[in-house]
């Protein structure tokens, strides 16, 4: 009897072997199309990928560029974001594109989505704390976001985002740190009753307590003109060694007159915002604070590559260092690179906790055109 692929030719066997074959159709069919679905599917993937590799790459920069109150500030900032892409900024470096935004929270979202559907790699901004807020609390983060102002304690953490401001808070709380290295230890703050004096009388008082252990004295002052005449006798009753000024330049020289030679005096750059006419320098000479290296060394080497014409106001070229500052920081967190002593405008920059990028400065004293030590 013949056989057929090892089996014996029965009616039985012939069936065996129809759906032996049958089987083997279908794995075949099968087989094709599992793998043609697979080819189809990488086709795609490959597509996909080579639409996003076609994206033009850039860095956003989200400001309030509408809003009026805003306009000088978003300017120089502006300004200083599109003077580092020029020095820093190579043939590979990706180009600034900027964003008009709002304080409206789903404006806020729309812009960041937007920015990074096209095509953004990181984002500078915004730059008021409640955007920064809006966008931390309701939106993914997923490219490097250098938000230009502070955190809080309702900002919620996200991996990707990073604070990079000029908070008085921080000033106050960096000259509490100075004036403990410059071994002082009996502080008495003198504090304006507006809500300027109240933040920087805070930040001071909350790192002075951190340091030492102790509350520093808070001497509040409603009226400068009223109350300054009895601040030198209050001043000894306190057995004070230094003096913080928490307030402003207009406060500041009404009061510094009064408090004699005997101790230093510290304040923040809130009291050299610039356009100081002469006798408001006299009434502030000697009193120590700590200012950024663009204001501090405007003639230090490599500054002339930005080609800036400096204006008169000293808040806006302190906003002009900090857009540049941003960008430079924005291409390192691109790479993936570290914040870790980086000579800026603005400072020292370095990475420190929950992604707060903080600002060594240096130590001025008003009425000298160079820092002093």
């Amino acid at each position: 009897m013949k056989t057929l692929l090892g089996l014996r030719a029965t009616a039985q066997s012939a069936a065996t072997v129809a759906k032996m074959a049958a089987k083997m159709t279908r794995l075949v069919g099968a087989s094709a199309l599992l793998y043609g679905a697979l080819a189809s599917t990488a086709t795609i993937a490959h597509a996909q990928e080579t639409v996003e590799s076609l994206k033009p790459s850039y860095i956003a920069l989200l400001l309030p560029g509408n809003a009026k109150a805003f306009k000088p500030a978003v300017d120089s900032i502006r300004a200083g974001v599109l003077a580092a892409e020029r020095v820093y900024g190579g043939a590979d470096s990706p180009l600034v594109r900027v964003f008009d935004t709002t304080d409206k929270e789903e404006d806020i979202q729309a812009q960041y989505k937007k920015a990074v559907e096209g095509g953004a790699k990181a984002v500078i901004g915004p730059l008021t704390k409640s955007a920064l807020n809006f966008l931390a609390d309701s939106t993914e983060i997923k490219v490097p976001v250098v938000a230009l102002n502070g955190f809080d304690q309702t900002t919620l953490p996200q991996t990707k985002l990073y604070s990079f401001g000029l908070a008085v808070e921080a000033d106050a709380m960096d000259t509490a740190q100075q004036m403990k290295l410059d071994g002082l230890h009996q502080v008495v703050v003198l504090q304006s009753a507006d809500t300027l004096g109240q933040r920087l009388a805070q930040g001071f008082a909350s790192a002075w307590e951190a340091k030492n252990g102790s509350s520093p004295t808070i001497i509040s002052i409603g009226n400068a003109k009223r109350d300054a005449s009895g601040l030198k006798e209050q001043l000894s009753q306190a057995y004070a060694d230094s003096v913080f000024l928490a307030m402003d330049a207009k406060n500041a020289r009404i009061i510094r007159p009064f408090l004699g030679n005997e101790r230093p005096v510290y304040a923040t750059s809130q009291i050299d915002p610039g356009r100081l006419g002469a006798t408001t320098m006299v009434d502030l000479t000697g009193v120590k604070y700590l200012d950024m290296p663009w204001l501090a060394n405007p003639k230090q080497e490599g500054y002339e590559l930005y080609n800036r014409t400096r204006s008169s106001s000293n808040d806006l070229e302190r906003l002009f260092a900090l857009g540049v500052d941003a960008w430079r920081i924005a291409a390192i967190l691109i790479n993936d690179g570290t914040i870790d002593h980086l000579e800026g405008l603005t400072g020292i920059l370095t990475m420190g906790d929950n992604n707060v990028i903080s600002r060594e400065m240096v130590l001025r004293t008003m009425g000298r055109s160079a820092s002093a030590p």
